[in-house]
C-alpha cells in the first residue's frame, strides 16, 4: 500500500511527507520543552521546519534531474523517516546548515556526467563544500567525492583539478576578511572545532541504540546489494552509481568524526542512504517484503519519539 502510493511522483506526496515530518518535529518539541520560550525560539523552530521541507525538495530535484531512482517519491519518504529516527538533529543547527550545503555540492557533482559547464559545476561544488566546513569542519572530507567525480569525467583536464583549490581559497579569503573586519582576528580558523568525539554515552538510550542499529544495518545491507549489482549497471549510469557509494562511505567518516555523539551525526548519511535504499526497494520482487520494510521505517520513528 505504501510502496504503491508513493511509487509515482505526485505533488500530494510532498504535502503528506512534509506534514508527517512536521508532526514528528512538533512531538519532539513538546517532549523536549525549553524552560522559557521567546519569540526568537519560535522563529528558530519555524525556520528549521522550512529548511527541512526545502531539503526534501532539493533532494527530489537531484534525484529526478540525474535519474538516480525510478520515477517515485520513496526517497523523500525514507529521508523523512530517517530524520525522525534521530530527532536530536533538530537541535544541531550547524549540522543542518552543513548538510544543506553538502547537498548543494552533491547536486553539482552528480551533474558532472552531462559534460556541460564543467568548470562552473566544479567551482560551485568546491564553494559549497568549503562553506559547509565553516559550520562543521569535517565536511572538508567531501572534497574527496568532488575529486573522484572529476576523475570519472571522461573529458577532464588538468585545470579541473585546480578549480577546487580556487573555490576553497575564495571562501577562505572572504571569511578571513569578514573576521578581520568584525573581530580583528586574522587567525580565526585556529578556533574552528576540529576535535573528534569519543563519548558514546548517549547511545545508552534505548531509542538511539535502536535507531542507530537500524541505520547501520541498512547501510551494510544496501551497500552490499549495490556493490553486487554494479556490474549490471549501464555505462551511462555507472559514474553516479559509484559516486553514491562513495558519498555514503565518506559521509559515515564525516559523521564518525563529530565532536559530539548524540545521534545528529547520522544526518550526513541520510540523504545518500535514502537514495540507495530506494534503489534496493525498487529491486525487490516480493511485494510483501517491500511493504513490510516501508511500514517499519514509517512507524518506528514515531514510536521511538516517546522512548527516552
Amino acid at each position: 500500500m505504501l510502496t504503491s502510493f508513493f511509487s509515482n511522483s505526485k505533488p500530494i506526496n510532498f504535502i503528506i511527507v512534509s506534514v508527517f515530518l512536521l508532526i514528528g518535529y512538533s512531538i519532539w518539541i513538546l517532549l523536549n520543552p525549553l524552560d522559557t520560550i521567546a519569540l526568537s525560539d519560535i522563529l528558530n523552530y519555524a525556520l528549521i521546519g522550512f529548511v527541512f521541507i526545502f531539503l526534501f525538495l532539493l533532494l527530489d530535484f537531484i534525484i529526478r534531474k540525474n535519474k538516480l531512482t525510478e520515477k517515485n517519491n520513496l526517497s523523500i519518504v525514507l529521508f523523512c523517516c530517517f530524520i525522525l529516527l534521530f530527532p536530536t538533529i533538530f537541535s544541531e543547527n550547524n549540522i543542518i546548515i552543513s548538510n544543506l550545503f553538502l547537498l548543494f555540492a552533491l547536486r553539482r557533482i552528480v551533474s558532472l556526467t552531462s559534460h556541460k559547464n564543467t568548470n562552473k559545476k566544479i567551482l560551485d561544488a568546491a564553494l559549497f563544500i568549503t562553506i559547509a566546513s565553516l559550520f562543521y569542519f569535517w565536511s572538508l572530507l567531501f572534497f574527496i567525492v568532488l575529486y573522484i567525480g572529476i576523475l570519472q569525467n571522461s573529458k577532464k583536464t588538468a585545470n579541473h583539478f585546480l578549480i577546487p583549490i580556487v573555490g576553497f581559497l575564495s571562501v577562505f579569503i572572504i571569511a578571513t576578511t569578514y573576521y578581520l573586519l568584525m573581530n580583528e582576528s586574522l587567525f580565526w580558523f585556529l578556533k574552528i572545532d576540529r576535535s573528534i568525539g569519543v563519548d558514546f554515552s548517549a547511545y545508552q538510550s534505548v531509542s538511539l541504540l535502536v535507531s542507530s542499529s537500524v541505520i547501520i544495518a541498512l547501510i551494510i545491507w544496501t551497500l552490499f546489494y549495490r556493490i553486487s549489482k554494479i556490474s549490471s549497471i549501464v555505462k551511462k549510469a555507472i559514474s553516479n552509481y559509484r559516486i553514491l557509494i562513495l558519498v555514503l562511505v565518506i559521509s559515515l567518516f564525516i559523521g564518525f568524526l563529530s565532536p559530539t555523539k548524540n545521534g545528529a551525526e547520522f544526518f550526513f548519511v541520510l540523504a545518500s542512504l535514502s537514495i540507495i535504499t530506494t534503489n534496493y526497494i525498487e529491486g525487490i520482487q516480493e511485494f510483501w517484503f517491500k511493504e513490510l520494510l516501508m511500514w517499519v521505517l514509517v512507524v518506528l520513528p514515531i514510536g521511538l519519539l516517546f522512548i527516552n
